[in-house]
């Protein structure tokens, strides 16, 4: 009978959380800026791709061809995509400096062209690589699940609990 009060104690401490959601868009509005293509998925799984016209803390406004304006509690993501050949330059940036090292040693019979190429290359693939699998980046989320307690009771001929669900 002591796991009552305890399960009591913890219902009452997760029930009192502070929900996440973002009740405005005012970390959006510093992050992206008119003009800039933007991915809108709303609260029903949609998705509108298109430039942005107009963001303030109350509204994101998004041009794909005609206007639409989406309340913070009518979106659940925006996402911010990139260039590909964004990642395949850093990546060969990066890929730069074997190749820089490896040639600073003292290598009378290496190829310096093909170490550079070799490095560059592999640096400009995995960079390419790494920005398809990252994807857009997130600039805004709202998490629409509130947290929620669930309880089930648990009877047998030889049984007799509750089955708890905590989700916060």
């Amino acid at each position: 009978m002591r796991t009552i009060p305890a399960l009591a104690l913890i219902l009452f401490a997760v029930s009192a959380l502070p929900a996440r959601a973002q009740d405005t868009f005012d970390d959006l509005a510093r992050k992206i800026r008119q003009g800039q293509t933007v991915i809108v998925i709303d609260q029903q799984g949609g998705r509108t791709q298109g430039r942005v016209e107009s963001v303030s803390a109350t509204a994101l406004v998004v041009d794909y061809g005609r206007s639409q304006t989406f309340a913070p509690s009518e979106v659940r993501l925006v996402k911010k995509p990139d260039h590909m050949w964004d990642g395949a330059i850093k990546g060969a940036a990066l890929g730069l400096i074997p190749a820089v090292l490896f040639g600073a040693l003292d290598c009378d019979d290496c190829a310096p062209g093909a170490l550079v190429a070799l490095s560059v290359g592999v640096g400009a693939g995995a960079g390419l690589a790494i920005d398809a699998l990252v994807g857009p980046k997130t600039v805004f989320r709202r998490d629409g699940a509130a947290p929620r307690v669930s309880l089930a009771p648990i009877v047998g001929r030889d049984r007799r609990g509750v089955s708890a669900s905590f989700r916060f």
